[in-house]
């Protein structure tokens, strides 16, 4: 540890008043014990000297070339799983270290079993102390449990590292900028869940007008109908069961799943937010992406709220890629509750982009007329739309085909999705 990797050392003697009146001391009596000829007490004012000249040494030299490190076992949880989290102190020199005090910031919202953490006077931060010992050379390694309760991006560090000699004359001190993150997603249960069928979850979401067929990609065959162009008979298939067959095309484009969540929980921006239910619409969100996922859906998200790292809102376009659902699930976890801006707004910036037929749901705690009046359209212009809503307010529009309303009472608590995960 030196100042040009990051530290900010900071040397000085426990009590610098005493430091001076020792040495002088020592020098004054180093001197008449020679000038007397007494070994004894010359030897005595030669240890206290060498004795301040090692706390010197410490003072200038003990983090010279000290490294700490943190490690997790993974960087990435789901909500009640444990991590292991090693901590590694390297001493790269020469010069032991007799003791290391480390004062580590730890975030808040994670347990630390077997740990006692300090309060900080920096919010949501907790303060890990500990000590070590390191020989010349060595590397000390301890591992701690870590359990994530609840969703969210937990920043680890920066480190004050103190060290200093063995008689207690002095210490060294500094700051290293070694910071980690441990990323907890949202809960991703099944749909049932949440009162929504296993089945179709999102209601009749069938089109107006039947998506395109691609020729060149035949799904299978099915009996000829009247008006099949010949091109559309499959020869084999007809000769193999002696009636006329057909080929079956998939669509041209699959099936899109645009997931718009709201993360406003009151009618107005100064009302604040209801952690519980922007909690639960956050889990949906991701257990709905999961399940359109899984249907080989291309499932795409949007929301009206900022990012850890300044990004003001969520665009991830549909896909269908393998590496979608992990996007999906840390653009949730690194979401911070504010916004100021409607989900409407994002939903009429958004839907051009989206191709024709397109699922639209929409995930929200607090359903207003503006946003009725936006899925109305989208439901004309060809949409098939999904709406579940968390608040108190009942959402008036009438369930049709294409067009489906969940709207979850206070019986759907982030307990009761807990005991669903445990059973």
């Amino acid at each position: 540890m030196t100042p040009d990797d990051g530290s900010r050392p900071d040397t000085g003697w426990k009590d610098p008043e005493r430091i001076r009146y020792l040495l002088g001391g020592a020098v004054a009596l180093f001197l008449v014990a020679a000038l007397l000829r007494q070994p004894l007490l010359a030897l005595l004012a030669m240890a206290v000297a060498l004795a301040i000249g090692v706390a010197l040494l410490w003072q200038r030299y003990g983090l010279r070339h000290v490294r700490y490190t943190r490690s997790f076992s993974r960087s990435r949880a789901f909500p009640g799983e444990e991590v292991l989290l090693e901590i590694t102190v390297e001493n790269a020199k020469l010069l032991p270290l007799p003791w290391l005090e480390v004062e580590d910031q730890f975030p808040q919202g994670l347990e630390f079993p077997g740990l006692s953490l300090e309060p900080s006077p920096t919010p949501k931060i907790d303060i890990f102390r500990t000590f070590f010992a390191a020989r010349p050379y060595e590397r000390v390694r301890r591992r701690y449990r870590v359990v994530c309760e609840r969703r969210g991006y937990y920043r680890f560090g920066p480190v004050d590292l103190s060290t200093g000699d063995v008689f207690g004359f002095a210490t060294c001190r500094g700051s290293l900028e070694v910071v980690d993150a441990l990323i907890v997603y949202p809960r991703v249960l099944p749909v049932t869940a949440f009162g929504l069928p296993a089945k179709q979850p999102f209601g009749d979401e069938k089109p107006v007008k039947p998506l395109l067929e691609d020729p060149l990609r035949v799904a299978g065959v099915r009996p000829y109908v009247l008006g099949d162009h010949p091109r559309r008979v499959h020869w084999r298939a007809s000769a193999r069961t002696g009636t006329l067959q057909s080929k079956q095309y998939e669509p041209s484009a699959l099936p899109t799943l645009a997931i718009f969540l709201d993360v406003n929980t009151f009618e107005h921006f100064w009302q604040g937010i209801d952690p519980e239910a922007l909690e639960l619409a956050i889990s949906a969100a991701a257990s709905l992406a999961a399940h359109g996922l899984e249907e080989r859906r291309q499932v795409g998200l949007y929301v009206n709220a900022p990012l850890v790292g300044g990004q003001r809102s969520v665009r991830l376009a549909p896909s269908r890629h393998p590496a979608q659902l992990g996007k999906i699930l840390e653009a949730l976890a690194l979401l911070i509750p504010y916004t100021g801006f409607r989900v409407e707004t994002l939903l009429a910036n958004e839907a051009r982009r989206l191709p024709w037929g397109a699922t639209v749901v929409v995930i929200t705690g607090y359903v207003t007329p503006a946003l009725e009046e936006t899925l109305a359209r989208l439901y004309r212009a060809g949409h098939a739309v999904a709406l579940l809503a968390f608040g108190e307010r009942a959402p008036d529009l009438p369930a049709r085909p294409g067009f489906t309303v969940h709207r979850f009472g206070p019986e759907v608590s982030l307990e009761r999705m807990a005991a669903f995960r445990l059973g």
